[in-house]
């Protein structure tokens, strides 16, 4: 393929995805929320809440179609048998596409996430609606408040997710997982779900803004008990290196 002929798809993809972001993400996810706010007025907040999450998961899926990339996912695990369930999906965060991803591919969950991401603006009007936990760790009190909202999710069989390394990675590569970033699955005994994500990184780069197409592979892997593990630290070795082996 021609340097010319690669140019030309980078742009035509960067220029689809800002119109598409905006025609798709802003007008038609604020109407999927007005029509969500309307079903749990008429029928109450569970027929909401599952409306919801199936038009987003289709929004998530999508999203990539409508980009042209091929997304391959390999799942080790029919996540369908934890339905009535709680789970925690840790996955390693390559770009701002792995929450569509996840949502998309994965499971239509809320994410437990920095505080600095409930002043997004845009992508937080969807994630709180899926029942996204912020916890601002510069705040005890806040935390604290954050913390026992996630026990009643979770306790209440929710989903959610969370990237452990904290950040986005700047060279596609996993990074070490922060100290206690898995300290709530391992404190209340949730299941975790590890995923893995390679190729959103070479689509768009953290402080990136221009698009260049790649094939996005995710592999789901089978549930993890954490009471299998001695202390929080082992289990987040653990599944750092296996992210890693898939990844790096």
């Amino acid at each position: 393929m021609s340097k010319f002929v690669l140019l030309l798809k980078q742009i035509i993809l960067t220029i689809w995805f800002y119109i598409g972001f905006f025609g798709y993400v802003v007008i038609y996810g604020s109407l999927v929320l007005l029509i969500s706010k309307i079903v749990k007025i008429i029928s109450g907040e569970k027929k909401a809440d599952v409306f919801l999450r199936k038009v987003v998961s289709k929004f998530g899926e999508r999203s990539f179609k409508l980009m042209g990339i091929n997304v391959i996912v390999k799942s080790d695990y029919d996540l369908n048998k934890l339905e009535d369930e709680s789970y925690i999906i840790v996955a390693n965060h390559q770009s701002l596409l792995d929450i569509p991803l996840i949502i998309g591919y994965v499971h239509p969950v809320g994410f437990i996430a920095k505080k600095e991401l409930e002043k997004a603006p845009i992508i937080s009007s969807y994630i709180k609606a899926l029942g996204s936990v912020f916890i601002d760790r510069k705040n005890p009190s806040q935390a604290a408040k954050a913390l026992r909202e996630l026990k009643k999710k979770l306790n209440n069989g929710n989903k959610l997710a969370l990237f452990p390394e904290g950040t986005r990675t700047l060279d596609g590569k996993v990074k070490p997982f922060k100290k206690g970033s898995l300290m709530i699955p391992y404190r209340y005994g949730i299941k975790i779900i590890p995923v893995s994500i390679d190729g959103t990184y070479q689509i768009i780069k953290k402080g990136d803004y221009f698009l260049k197409p790649h094939d996005v592979k995710i592999r789901i892997f089978e549930p993890i008990n954490p009471k299998n593990f001695e202390n929080e630290e082992s289990l987040r070795d653990y599944i750092y290196q296996l992210l890693s082996k898939e990844v790096n």
